[in-house]
């Protein structure tokens, strides 16, 4: 075996422990998961073997390549010899490429799609596979592709190993004996539980200590107001959804769990079995309840006008329709309930409160107190592009202005930043000052916090811009001088940038709606109570608000309730849709005067320009920056101590849900940073530092600090998900304890020992032709298993695995007519409840059954509903919401009518489905012994204009075929292929015949060839 270097000793612990048994690995984000797959890999890499890996993303694939060429870099043979390599299988790669592909050996990661299409058309070797890898095994499941791969592989080779591999806990704890169904399925007796408490990741993590100094940044008032406001509104929704619905766990579906990414996974798993019949109401406050979730997220990770523009985009696509002018907003016409609401109405008050404050013609505020805004402010405002009816605030996310303290406390506060795969940056004047700094690392959530961070260090050094005005208020959050007199604010050039950007985008929006967005607009602020619509307090509307705690120590208040609709100063706020609507007034009246100035002549010109530049790229508004000093001061060779790189999680770290861990623990081998800064908290990133300090050893990292914003939704996310990683691995050290696994079915290798289909079979009590049972109870081997064709499509369905395990022959084909052929003359379209939907509103379901019905003689519509989905195509709320001419009723009612010979069969799920194929089948073997032809499948439907007649066939002989009876432009192909002659069509038997053209067709071919000349 190759040696093993650069794995602490528990990592080689858990790779011993794979090569050792066939087992299911479990381990905590961030360990190294991605290195152990690496490693495995290698190991497997060999010519002498073939090795599967399924389940992999493309970055998994992406990752691995990288690593085995690393890992092999020192080795001769990984050069020349491509079965050292990791072989990937797509979808353009065709069947004879596979082929050989399979033959030369080595590690071949596909799809499992590809892989038991090519299983079950002997495209594999299968005596020469070694082994199977499943990568991600907390996606598989009984009815899963992968499980399908595996029974096959294993029923065609016995002795392959199979290595399972998961670094997501959580997923096993879901369901009732989730390890046990697992192992069943992956066809394993054995799990390695890995948490990060384990004894021996302790140990070693323990050897080196990680300096880590944590910062907790508070809040400013108006993000907490902002973290009230959107958890008032999340708490409304989910109690109205909780009544409308009787359907979620008020024990999973809570506060507390709405603030991880996964709970709008949670939401919909729950509503799954009965989203068919949940009406528009109840579908659009859970689409609802994903966006709310998203806001409570943006409102740590975004700067304050990056959030106020997502707030308008969402009160721009839930405008109501033009010409309503009811008093609320219509169910089902696209409009989020929550945005009518009290809370709704804070939280974008106090968002626009942060970015800036308005006067009118009077010197009032529409938002606040008294604002008079002087003729040298104006000035300033028009020559920073901005409105001069605005008094900008701009009030800086509070950890960019602690990052600029670390990185000053570090010694590179004047370094300008650079993203990594993104250009290099010096600046002259700090190369001097911190030469014995090594590279800083700062790691952020998302690419836009990288974006953000990377134009506010790149502010930081150039000059504030300035807004002077008479007697202005100081403002909450932001910076500013004197509170009497003449009051000056300094606001950083990013921030006034994307301001600039942000009144761009509101003239080219407002543009785009015209008038009638307008009127609509008009009109639903009209509809709202006269007392919301009053004068509002402004940005210092949350003086008098105490700090909240976090959303586990605290009551939950309504969004309807009198203390959401008052801010701190007691007041209330004003709707939504006024302040978006004042908001589009300001951009228009802008735009009209940017156009004077400049002499444009016509609107549409500037609207459209504008909206070109308006926000492609949010923090790219400072790039003349760069060129207004020297070219060799940009550019030239950046020694590691003066580069600052930034990088998101999502593009790396496993715990972003974007990348893999292998990434992140690159970046840092590669850059080998002296300081981290964690701008937000990651588990999974903080144990990869902990492995790389203990793999490098100790004194490479000076120093790591961790930013969190104190009592916030962040701090709450962060401490949550480490609680419930720990409880899931808890959970599981108690099932593994009690863990029961059959010693001889533990993947079901024989069709007969398959529990579940056993029960199938018990079930319907009718398929004794191919299921028969002794009277010891074994079940007796068949002769030939029964064949049914199917369409390569609908392995991405469980079906044909169920199929399969029942003990039919699954023969894969590409078919034009048709998803499953179960005889000559029969064939079923299975439609699940969302292609339903969509084939009848496209109509693609009529086309569909007036080709079954024209080319076969018994066509038959299959509804299949999903496993443990409710089995009822009516509405919660009744019927009455259900009678309508686009309703599904009345579709599947019109198809009928259609076409009276297609037959439509209701499946309650795929397992029962095997039951009705089952007594089909029977039915056909009563009156013919015959199974289906799969190359006369095939050639059903086939389009024959796109076939060049005269180079392939005779013309004379073809016209005059198709001019006999039975024989139609469409099965007049069937004949060709099967005879070269009229001649051996005119000598062919009524039954050769039938075979061909089906009873009907071949009856009146025959009697016309065999019919005599002259009356009888």
């Amino acid at each position: 075996m190759p040696t093993i270097s650069g794995l602490l000793p528990f990592q080689r612990q858990i790779l011993d422990g794979l090569m050792d048994e066939d087992a299911l690995c479990i381990m905590a984000r961030g360990l190294g998961l991605g290195r152990i797959l690496a490693e495995l890999a290698r190991i497997c890499a060999t010519p002498r073997a073939l090795v599967f890996l399924v389940n992999a993303t493309e970055q998994d694939e992406t990752d691995l390549q990288q690593q085995l060429m690393q890992l092999r870099s020192g080795e001769e043979r990984a050069e020349n010899d491509e079965s050292a390599r990791l072989q990937t299988v797509k979808n353009e790669t065709n069947a004879a490429a596979r082929a050989q592909l399979y033959r030369q050996g080595g590690l071949v990661s596909v799809t499992s799609r590809i892989l038991i299409v090519d299983l079950l058309n002997s495209l594999v070797p299968a005596q020469l596979v070694t082994g199977v890898i499943v990568h991600n095994a907390s996606r598989v499941s009984a009815e899963s592709i992968e499980a399908f791969v595996l029974r096959v592989v294993r029923q065609q080779n016995p002795r392959v190993f199979v290595k399972a591999l998961s670094d997501a806990p959580e997923a096993f704890t879901l369901g009732f004996a989730p390890v046990e169904k697992t192992l069943k399925v992956l066809g394993l007796r054995h799990v390695q539980l890995w948490p990060r408490f384990h004894v021996a990741v302790q140990r070693d993590l323990s050897a080196t200590e990680v300096p880590v100094v944590e910062l907790r940044q508070p809040q400013t008032r108006a993000m907490e107001e902002l973290q009230q406001a959107v958890l008032d509104c999340l708490s409304a929704m989910i109690s109205e959804l909780s009544s409308a619905t009787k359907l979620l766990d008020p024990d999973t579906i809570n506060v507390e769990s709405c603030l991880f990414r996964y709970f709008d996974t949670m939401v919909k798993r729950m509503l799954a079995p009965y989203w068919h019949r949940l009406s528009p109401r109840a579908r659009g406050m859970a689409a609802d309840l994903a966006s709310l979730r998203k806001i409570a997220e943006f409102v740590t990770a975004y700067d304050c006008v990056s959030l106020l523009k997502y707030l308008d985009t969402l009160l721009i696509a839930n405008r109501p329709p033009a010409g309503f002018s009811g008093g609320g907003m219509p169910p089902g016409a696209g409009t989020a309930e929550w945005l009518t609401s009290d809370s709704a109405n804070i939280l974008y008050s106090v968002a626009r409160s942060r970015v800036f404050r308005t006067a009118n013609s009077s010197g009032g505020s529409v938002d606040g107190g008294p604002l008079r805004i002087s003729d040298g402010c104006k000035g300033q405002l028009r020559s920073a592009g901005l409105p001069e009816t605005i008094m900008p605030v701009l009030e800086v996310p509070p950890k960019l202005e602690l990052l600029a303290g670390v990185l000053e406390e570090i010694g590179v506060a004047n370094r300008t930043p650079t993203t990594q795969q993104g250009s290099v940056e010096r600046s002259s004047s700090s190369s001097s000052s911190s030469g014995a700094c090594g590279p800083v690392l700062i790691m952020a959530a998302s690419a836009k916090e990288c974006r953000m961070i990377k134009a506010y260090l790149s502010s930081v050094s150039a000059p504030p811009v300035c807004f002077a005005s008479d007697g202005a208020k100081r403002q909450r959050g932001g910076s500013s001088g004197n509170d009497e007199g003449q009051a000056s604010a300094k606001h950083p050039r990013m921030m006034v940038d994307l301001l600039r950007g942000f009144f761009k985008w509101k003239a080219s929006m407002t543009g785009q709606r015209g008038a009638s967005g307008g009127s609509a607009t008009a009109t639903a602020v009209a509809a709202r109570p006269a007392q919301q619509q009053g004068a509002t307090t402004g940005s210092g509307g949350v003086n008098g608000q105490h700090r909240r705690a976090p959303p586990a120590k605290r009551r939950r208040v309504r969004g309807g309730s009198a203390s959401a609709a008052v801010g701190g100063s007691g007041a209330i706020r004003a709707p939504a849709e006024a302040l978006e609507q004042e908001t589009n007034d300001i951009a228009l009246t802008q735009t009209r005067a940017q156009q004077l100035e400049m002499g444009a002549g016509e609107d549409e010109e500037y609207e459209s320009a504008a909206g070109a530049d308006s926000d492609n790229s949010d923090y790219d508004s400072d790039d003349e920056l760069l060129f207004e000093t020297t070219f060799d001061e940009h550019f030239g060779i950046l020694p590691s101590s003066d580069t600052i790189v930034v990088q998101s999680y999502n593009a790396t770290a496993s715990g972003g849900g974007g990348g893999s861990s292998w990434q992140a623990s690159n970046i840092l081998e590669t850059l080998q940073p002296t300081h981290v800064v964690m701008y937000d908290p990651d588990p999974a990133f903080i144990r990869l530092v902990e492995v790389y300090q203990a793999t490098a050893g100790a004194g490479r990292l000076k120093h790591v600090y961790f930013m969190v914003y104190d009592n916030s939704l962040e701090e709450q996310r962060y401490l949550s998900g480490i609680r419930r990683e720990r409880e899931s691995f808890e959970k599981l050290i108690r099932e593994k304890a009690t863990l029961v696994i059959p010693i001889d079915d533990t993947l079901g290798m024989s069709p007969a020992n398959n529990m579940i289909m056993q029960a199938i079979a018990q079930r319907s009590n009718r398929n004794a032709r191919t299921l028969s049972t002794a009277a010891d109870g074994t079940q007796l081997q068949q002769p030939r298993a029964p064949a049914v064709i199917v369409d390569v499509r609908e392995f991405r369905s469980p079906l044909p695995s169920l199929l399969h395990a029942a003990g039919y022959e699954v023969i894969p084909r590409t078919l034009d007519i048709g998803d499953y052929v179960l005889h000559d003359d029969l064939v079923i379209e299975r439609k699940s409840l969302s292609d339903l939907i969509g084939s009848l509103r496209s109509g693609r379901l009529y086309n569909q059954a007036a080709a079954m019905i024209k080319h076969y003689r018994y066509a038959a519509l299959l509804i299949e509903f999903e496993v443990n989905t409710s089995f009822s195509l009516l509405a919660i709320g009744g019927i009455a919401q259900d009678v309508s001419i686009g309703a599904i009723h009345s579709q599947l009612a019109i198809l009928a009518l259609a076409f009276p010979q297609l037959r439509i069969l209701w499946s309650i799920s795929p397992y029962e489905t095997v039951n009705i194929f089952a007594e089909l089948k029977r039915s056909a073997a009563e009156l013919d012994d015959r199974e289906p032809d799969a190359d006369r499948a095939v050639a059903m439907g086939q389009d024959d204009s796109t076939i060049d007649r005269e180079s392939i066939y005779n013309s004379n002989p073809v016209a005059l075929l198709q001019s006999l009876p039975g024989v139609t432009v469409k099965n007049y192909q069937l004949l060709i292929h099967k005879y070269s002659s009229i001649r051996e069509i005119c000598a062919a038997s009524r039954a050769d015949l039938d075979s061909v053209l089906g009873e009907e067709a071949a009856a009146k071919l025959h009697d016309f060839i065999h019919k005599n000349t002259t009356k009888p």
